[in-house]
């Protein structure tokens, strides 16, 4: 646990938390876990210890590697995706990210909770069909057990790529940043609508350095300041219409068509946030991505590839 930040702190809170916990109260196992709202001095011991569960961590909660959380529970892994502020969230429609403010979030029969510490994250792998999102740092779950699967898709190029090869059974990163052999074993190119906050990305292509072009399909934010928007993913806007205000700074859509993408209210955000998307007829926000969904396939092939590859003989 040296090895990982804060790693034994993160530890002793959390058994200090299960302390208090009733072991006699009679609970039904199932899965990783155990059926119910309580916790007893048994779920979390099976939790940080059980070598017979397929833990899934995947970094970020945008709208790809929401289809990947969904195609790998549905496989029988238990995923835990680790929130990441930054770029924002587009298309929350198409993603488990407000989970993470404790609203619903269904995709496809999976839904997504809300895992505060280690505790939680026992209690919501328990559960059939459920994944869990949380503040929690990689460094804090790594502290916490071994992980099988690790994805990076925040899908930020500009920032430093670590080698967490060592630490997983298996790293996958999504982006062209990643290099198979340097740091990660296994990688795919991905590229979501919007990609990267503060201008350094190419609409609808992969991350690069660059100023983005001046799409009017998304609107970025003029300034730094606290975004807010009366508007919801869903709704119908024409140009003109205010999609909200971010500091001094008035947001206005520069064509008609349905938002499919739209930033939660209440963020603080640096200038040149992306803050909204606008597509023209009728295109659902809400559901599963149809190219996510694509590449969480191939993904978990290659991962089911792989981890059978190094099964011992």
């Amino acid at each position: 646990m040296a090895d990982y930040p804060g790693g034994t702190r993160f530890w002793r809170m959390a058994r200090s938390m299960h302390a208090n916990d009733n072991p006699d109260k009679k609970q039904k196992r199932c899965g990783w876990g155990f059926e119910g709202a309580a916790m007893n001095a048994t779920s979390f011991p099976y939790f940080v210890s059980a070598n017979d569960a397929d833990v899934a961590v995947i970094l970020g909660t945008n709208e790809i590697a929401s289809a990947l959380a969904v195609k790998l529970r549905k496989s029988g892994y238990h995923v835990i995706l680790s929130h990441e502020p930054c770029p924002p969230v587009l298309r929350r429609g198409m993603a488990f990210d407000d989970a993470l403010y404790d609203d619903p979030c269904e995709l496809e029969g999976v839904s997504a909770r809300r895992a505060e510490d280690a505790v939680h994250l026992a209690e919501i792998a328990a559960e059939p069909a459920c994944v869990a999102v949380t503040p929690l740092h990689l460094s804090d779950l790594l502290a916490l057990r071994r992980i099988q699967v690790l994805i990076d898709a925040r899908l930020k190029p500009t920032s430093a790529t670590p080698d967490y090869r060592r630490y997983v059974g298996l790293s996958v990163g999504l982006g062209g940043h990643f290099i198979v052999g340097e740091n990660c074993d296994l990688t795919f190119e991905a590229a979501p609508a919007y990609c990267a906050a503060l201008n350094h990305c190419n609409v609808r292509q992969p991350c690069e350095s660059g100023d983005a072009p001046d799409d009017p399909a998304f609107a970025v934010a003029p300034g730094r300041g606290v975004w807010h928007t009366a508007l919801d993913i869903g709704a119908t806007v024409t140009s003109g219409d205010l999609l909200g205000r971010i500091g001094e700074f008035s947001v206005r859509a520069r064509l008609d068509g349905v938002l499919v993408g739209l930033v939660r209210d209440g963020l603080a955000l640096p200038e040149g946030s992306p803050l909204a998307e606008i597509a023209k007829g009728k295109t659902a926000a809400r559901g599963l991505d149809p190219h996510a969904k694509i590449l969480a396939k191939a993904a978990l092939t290659a991962i089911k590839g792989a981890a059978k590859r190094r099964a011992p003989k």
